[in-house]
């Protein structure tokens, strides 16, 4: 596996929001906040943990990185499929506003607010076609996110 440090820095560094080298749990929180918020607090805590080595309530790059090697993995992208194809309930190999709806409703165990969705659906429609590929879906960060909460 290839790992390409210069995008992982990047993406690092949309979470690390006062460039301290570290994500915070209120960095995390906000940035999730920021595509809809469906992950409870107990479960951004639980992804921090599952990564702080250094046991300081935070991660730091190389505990990042060590995320992000963890999120390539073939465990994840068979995950990342399932969870997918669990969301398109047509079978067409996209996600339209009301599969994503329901989707987040699954995984909220409530329904999202219109908020919600516009954000989810504004982060991961990369090409703005109004549907979701499983492209776009597997290149977002917070979605490979996702894919840990469940375990």
């Amino acid at each position: 596996m290839t790992i390409d440090e210069a995008a992982i820095r990047a993406t690092f560094s949309k979470f690390d929001q006062d460039n301290n080298g570290l994500i915070t749990y209120e960095e995390l929180e906000q940035v999730f906040s920021g595509i809809g918020g469906f992950a409870s607090s107990q479960e951004l805590r639980n992804i921090i943990a599952s990564v702080d080595e250094d046991n300081d309530g935070c991660i730091n790059f190389n505990e990042f990185l060590a995320l992000s090697m963890k999120l390539q993995s073939s465990a994840t992208e068979s995950s990342l499929k399932t969870l997918f194809a669990g969301m398109d309930s047509d079978g067409d190999r996209y996600l339209t506003r009301d599969e994503l709806k329901l989707g987040m409703s699954k995984f909220l165990g409530r329904e999202p607010t219109e908020a919600q969705i516009e954000m989810a659906l504004e982060a991961l429609d990369v090409n703005k076609d109004g549907k979701v590929s499983y492209a776009e879906f597997a290149n977002n960060f917070l979605c490979r996110l996702h894919t840990i909460l469940d375990k």
